[in-house]
């Protein structure tokens, strides 16, 4: 038999749960919206490449080390060239006698001496002669490794006489700009927008650098429920190392979402 005391301490029961309940909920909510303007990231480079050779042979000067700035188009590597430079040479002597037999023969087209049979096979002699030397130029430049844009040697793992084929060899990475990952619940998702700018902070300093939100995830992630962005920050002066822990505070971020 359920006496009506009994009842009332039930009733008194259910009543402080569900305010214990309600109070954490709440707490939990605010703490979430407080922190959504810092949010956790790490550094790294803008760009990263892995290189290879076009062409297997054999390494005749590496000339960049672990560490070294290099510029767009600086060569970093050259391979054993000896064949490909002695065909270039003959291709070239091949066309300059090419250009000579066809100057010989012009004054002789002009007072109508040989046939226009005759100056067509000297001019496709010439252009052919012009294909074969450009040809044999590429092939030169295939024994050569050149970097893809600006920035640091990170990685070496041959010397010179080792023999390369196309696995990577080398790694080159650019440090300006850099760039931070970052990931945010679904709900967010049109609250942030392209070029919205960013303050970075890197772990354990309070010094602020201003970057942007570069790109945004055009879809959401169904199973994480989560999209991510990548925030670009100038590092021209070198200030900031890659794979450092850094934050970013997004101004206005908290208050967009209440």
């Amino acid at each position: 038999m359920i006496t009506m005391a009994s009842t009332k301490q039930q009733i008194t029961f259910f009543l402080s749960a569900a305010l214990i309940l309600t109070f954490t909920q709440t707490g939990f909510a605010q703490t979430s919206t407080t922190n959504l303007g810092q949010l956790s990231c790490l550094l790294e480079p803008s760009k990263s490449s892995d290189l290879s050779s076009e062409v297997p042979g054999i390494i005749r000067e590496l000339k960049v080390q672990r560490g070294d700035t290099v510029k767009k188009g600086q060569v970093l590597m050259s391979l054993n060239s000896d064949v490909e430079q002695a065909t270039l040479e003959t291709a070239r002597a091949r066309l300059n006698f090419a250009v000579r037999k066809l100057q010989r023969n012009e004054a002789l087209y002009k007072d109508k001496l040989i046939s226009d049979h005759e100056q067509d096979e000297l001019l496709t002699e010439k252009r052919l002669a012009m294909l074969q030397a450009e040809e044999a130029l590429v092939r030169l430049h295939q024994r050569e490794v050149r970097s893809p844009f600006s920035g640091v040697i990170t990685d070496v793992v041959k010397e010179p006489g080792e023999y390369i084929d196309d696995s990577h060899f080398l790694q080159v990475v650019s440090l300006d700009p850099l760039h931070a990952q970052v990931i945010f619940q679904a709900e967010l998702y049109g609250k942030i927008k392209k070029d919205t700018p960013v303050t970075l902070f890197t772990q354990g300093s309070e010094q602020g650098f201003t970057g942007r939100v570069k790109t945004l995830d055009p879809v959401i992630d169904a199973a994480s429920d989560t999209f991510g962005i990548t925030v670009e920050i100038n590092n021209d002066q070198q200030q900031l190392i890659a794979g450092s822990r850094c934050r970013i505070e997004i101004s206005g971020l908290s208050e967009s979402i209440q």
